[in-house]
């Protein structure tokens, strides 16, 4: 006020030195004399009004330590405005969190600025920062008194610095989303368009740093995404001016280059450009993520990636598209797991598939899948062929993932067809590929009367059923016809071709991590003792009546599919299955709860539930439709069916189930399934199927996966059990009554 006065008496003086009427020449030297004194007067306030904020500052500076590393000062101008002094130890990433929290608190910053200091006195070593701002409250609508919320601010503030500092930056991120995100989704439409953001360079030769000049409208959470942008460039800000015209904001900024120190140069320029107005754009996409803080973790890892590649500014254009970065929100926001094993590991080759939403609309079939990777494979001379194949099944099992991530398959079962006729695909290239080498090599394979000995590549378990979902493995069993040699120069054994064979294609398939798309085959004969490539009288000897063949390992032939190989010998593979599994005796039940006890004793820990093999899980359901496919199949081909829900229709058709019991066991075995693709898609480990515990954030996260809260999954997850438990006694009913005894 008193700086007003006086500048006020300055201004009057002026009024009256050139617009009134001069008495005269002594009252001019008069006047002239009183607004020099005024001007000194003003400017020595000036001054002193300067000093003591400095010793306000420093005294400030001298309290912070390594459990305080901020301190937050505020006084009230208004019921709505504030200005705000925070003083901290300086950290690289400090800037985002300070802005991110003030606007998850509510606040809109109208000016301010922010100075970084060399070293403090008792503080040596360590540069400190002094930041003022002006800030009104964004909402009429405040939960807290002033006083109690400017004191949980800090509170809040020093925690999240102190993570950050202590290493734990990405923790720190996480945290500052998820305050983020509730403001962000009361002050954002992720339908309206942005206006863009005008950004200009300049370079301070004094300071060597570059000076950014941003413009544009203002925009709720703004300078948090401006901050944070600049942060994921590794850049450091110096100094910055935050003014606002209307509703324009005026920011000036001040960075570096902290590795060396250096100006930005025109390549660090483009990429800052392009990360703020990408940045700014994904901001507000992230309440409608399934996981905000780590769809935005991710899109900064994605951006890096995406600078690393030449053509960087080409890509850039079609991940400007407001749809593109939508869908990327969903999927960044999905699973780790997809984001480790697919989109950080191959950005040049995936990108196309994540930013092509057109394309991602209709599901393509095995036979279009086949024609384009036999196009690929005849344009990419020069290459390792085996490179080329799981470059595309990467690419092909992205494009399902994000088919599903982003709803596009309507119906239950069209994720697991989609990746089936993926593994299909991949499957048979594969096969083709160890052939033709072997082949060159040796020659064909033919039996003692010259005729060829023919392949069949059969599917088991999940693939045989068509019932692939995230992370799954492959079970296969390759069978032969017969003993024999084969025609080349260089002739062996059928026995050595076919075990050759198997082999090379062990190696050409590439799993990046256990369990997802790794191929299994344990369930031939003898399992891993036992010879990779199964001949068929060998295979007939095994799993006949009598035979060595475990009740587990004749049970899990119910899922036995040819899907590659030869076709006819892969129809004769399976009429010799029928005639082996499907005689019309009961399902050995005893067997299967022996299995089962063995299963919960060696993976279900007390007081867990494991989706897949607790009491009421995934197997149980499968497991019950496979004992009655055994105790009933003889009578109808439909039945043998390796698709459980096809199984289960035809058992009602059959009229052995009622349309009741299918119904109930159908929802239990469709929901178990959504249950553990959840899990699978964020873990990426298909081993995992513990469920969560009740009111955890693990758990709350699988809940908005499934689209429900945590206590709606909760109790589905109860009901659902319950209902599978109350299914294994009425079929087991149903088989022994089908078998005849008690």
């Amino acid at each position: 006020l008193l700086q007003y006065e006086q500048h006020t008496s300055a201004v009057k003086l002026i009024f009256d030195r050139h617009l009134r009427l001069k008495a005269s020449e002594t009252d001019e030297d008069l006047n002239t004399q009183d607004i020099g004194a005024s001007h000194r007067r003003l400017s020595e306030n000036e001054n002193e009004s300067r000093r003591d904020a400095k010793r306000e500052e420093q005294k400030l500076l001298q309290r912070l330590n390594e459990n305080s590393v901020v301190i937050v000062q505020a006084q009230e101008i208004s019921e709505q405005e504030f200005d705000l002094l925070v003083v901290g130890i300086d950290h690289f990433g400090n800037l985002p969190i300070i802005c991110g929290l003030l606007f998850a608190h509510g606040f809109d910053v109208i000016s301010g600025s922010v100075e970084t200091l060399s070293e403090v006195k008792n503080h040596p070593g360590d540069r400190k920062y002094v930041n003022r701002f002006h800030v009104c409250w964004a909402s009429s609508q405040q939960t807290l008194p002033a006083s109690k919320q400017w004191k949980l601010f800090e509170k809040e503030l020093n925690e999240l610095l102190l993570l950050s500092i202590s290493g734990g930056n990405r923790k720190a991120q996480k945290l500052l989303i998820q305050k983020l995100v509730p403001t962000l989704r009361s002050h954002t439409d992720p339908l309206e368009p942005l206006l863009p953001v005008d950004i200009s360079f300049d370079q301070d030769a004094e300071s060597n740093t570059t000076i950014l000049e941003i413009g544009g409208e203002d925009d709720p959470g703004f300078l948090f995404e401006l901050t944070n942008a600049i942060s994921m460039n590794g850049l450091s800000i110096e100094r910055m001016l935050i003014r606002s015209e209307g509703t324009q904001i005026v920011d000036t900024l001040y960075v570096i280059d902290p590795a060396d120190g250096h100006v930005l140069n025109e390549g660090q320029r483009n990429q800052l450009r392009a990360t703020v107005v990408l940045i700014k754009h994904f901001t507000h996409l992230l309440p409608h993520a399934p996981n905000p803080e780590t769809a935005l973790i991710h899109f900064r890892g994605l951006l890096e990636n995406l600078f690393e590649q030449s053509d960087w500014v080409d890509q850039l254009q079609t991940l400007q598209q407001p749809e593109v970065l939508a869908a990327l929100a969903r999927l960044l926001g999905g699973s780790d797991f997809l984001w480790e094993d697919f989109l950080r590991l191959q950005h040049q080759n995936l990108f196309p598939v994540v930013t092509d939403l057109s394309g991602l609309q209709q599901p393509k079939t095995r036979e279009e899948l086949s024609v384009e990777l036999k196009e690929l494979l005849a344009s990419s001379t020069g290459r390792d062929s085996r490179d080329i194949l799981n470059e595309f099944k990467d690419r092909a099992m992205m494009r399902v993932d994000m088919r599903h991530i982003m709803s596009l398959q309507t119906a239950f079962g069209m994720f697991s067809m989609e990746l089936t006729a993926v593994a299909e695909t991949i499957v048979q290239a594969a096969v083709d590929f160890c052939s033709d080498e072997l082949n060159e090599k040796y020659g064909t394979p033919t039996d003692d009367q010259g005729q060829p000995s023919r392949l069949s590549v059969c599917a088991l378990g999940k693939c045989g059923g068509s019932e692939l979902g995230y992370a799954s493995d492959i079970e296969l069993m390759f069978l032969y016809d017969q003993e024999g040699h084969t025609t080349g120069p260089r002739r062996i054994s059928n026995t050595d071709y076919f075990q050759q064979l198997v082999e090379k294609f062990q190696s050409t398939i590439f799993a990046r991590e256990k369990r997802i798309f790794e191929i299994d085959l344990r369930l031939r004969p003898y399992g891993n003792a036992g010879s990779l490539a199964v001949s068929k009288s060998a295979f007939e000897k095994y799993f006949k009546t009598n035979g060595p063949a475990w009740p587990f390992e004749r049970q899990a032939l119910v899922k036995l599919r040819p899907i590659a190989g030869n076709l006819e010998f892969g129809k004769e593979i399976i009429q010799l299955r029928d005639r082996l599994i499907f005689v019309g005796k009961p399902f050995d039940l005893a067997s299967m709860r022996a299995l089962r006890e063995k299963q919960i004793r060696k993976f279900v820990q007390p007081g867990t539930f494991h989706a897949k093999l607790s009491p009421g899980g995934l197997v149980e359901c499968e497991y019950l439709v496979q004992g009655l496919q055994l105790t009933f199949g003889h009578l109808d081909p439909d039945i043998r069916n390796p698709n459980t829900r096809e199984a289960m229709k035809a058992l009602e058709k059959a009229g052995i189930l009622s349309p009741e019991q299918r119904i109930q066991l159908r929802d239990a075995y469709r929901f178990l399934r959504r249950l553990i693709d959840g899990m699978r898609m964020v873990r990426g480990d298909a081993s995992d199927l513990i469920v969560p515990h009740f009111r955890t954030e693990q758990f709350e996260f699988l809940a908005k996966r499934l689209g429900l809260n945590g206590e709606d999954l909760h109790r589905e997850i109860e009901r659902q059990t319950c209902q599978v438990i109350e299914c294994v006694f009425f079929i087991e009913e149903l088989i022994t009554g089908g078998s005849g005894t008690s």
